[in-house]
């Protein structure tokens, strides 16, 4: 066979190979042997979910109160306005301890001294002014109005941020998730059901609220001891515990 016979037949065979590989990749090792190129992966199909937001509630009787009182008292010398607020706060705590309040249930929450002026705009006077703030926590219901009317004769002459609480809040709030869930959960149920789908389990779960809010203000300010009331009347009501459960359910097929 002449030279020229033999590279034609070798050109015919390397168009042939290419020929064939069309259509596809072809990987070329070292050997000379060609390999296809895997396909590539199908992408994982994303589950389907149903969100739903449960809420539950649970009604509670307080059996417990938190108050502020204050002391601000004024001066032109720093030191006897903050010596006449000193001996009105240690009167506050003697007047309530007498009633049975409890040395661990009082806590100074604030204390302040400043200077300002006061008096008409042609004939002002600076002062210094002592405000003494004292959280009182009462655990017997039925001595809320004396102990705010004994801090009042005792010199308090604020009073704000009446607060009602149960000592039973944490099995009330554990109620009200429970309750939450359950609601999400039957809301899931039917939206698989009205869907013609099975309802799977759970993927994410969070809670929200659980705040007793409800608040009574009482505001006595600037109020002379000699006014002030031998008991203050309060009414307690009702807490009412609410809770929510963001819950995401995974929809299987039937």
């Amino acid at each position: 066979m002449s030279k020229t016979w033999m590279w034609l037949g070798i050109a015919l065979f390397a168009a042939g190979l290419t020929l064939a590989g069309c259509g596809r990749t072809a990987l070329a090792p070292a050997n000379g042997v060609a390999l296809a190129a895997a396909p590539a992966a199908e992408a994982t199909p994303q589950p389907r979910l149903a969100t739903v937001n449960g809420v539950g509630r649970v009604t509670l009787s307080p059996d417990m109160a938190t108050v502020q009182v204050g002391v601000r008292t004024e001066d032109p010398d720093v030191g006897r306005a903050v010596s006449e607020n000193i001996r009105r706060a240690q009167a506050i705590y003697a007047a309530v301890q007498a009633l049975g309040v409890a040395e661990k249930d009082l806590q100074t929450t604030g204390f302040n001294v400043y200077k300002t002026t006061k008096g008409p705009q042609e004939n002002r006077v600076e002062v210094y002014v002592a405000e003494n703030t004292v959280s009182i926590t009462v655990r017997d219901l039925d001595l809320l109005g004396q102990v705010i009317g004994a801090a009042l004769d005792a010199g308090a002459n604020q009073v704000r941020g009446l607060r009602f609480g149960a000592s039973n809040y944490a099995d009330a709030l554990a109620q009200a998730r429970r309750q939450a869930l359950e609601d999400a959960q039957a809301q899931a149920r039917l939206m698989a059901e009205v869907l013609g789908m099975r309802l799977g389990p759970p993927r994410r779960v969070s809670f929200g609220g659980g705040q007793p809010v409800p608040r009574a203000d009482v505001a006595y300010k600037a109020m002379a001891p000699e006014a002030a009331p031998p008991e203050v009347p309060v009414a307690a009501g009702e807490l009412e515990v609410t809770a929510t459960a963001f819950v995401e359910f995974e929809l299987l097929e039937p």
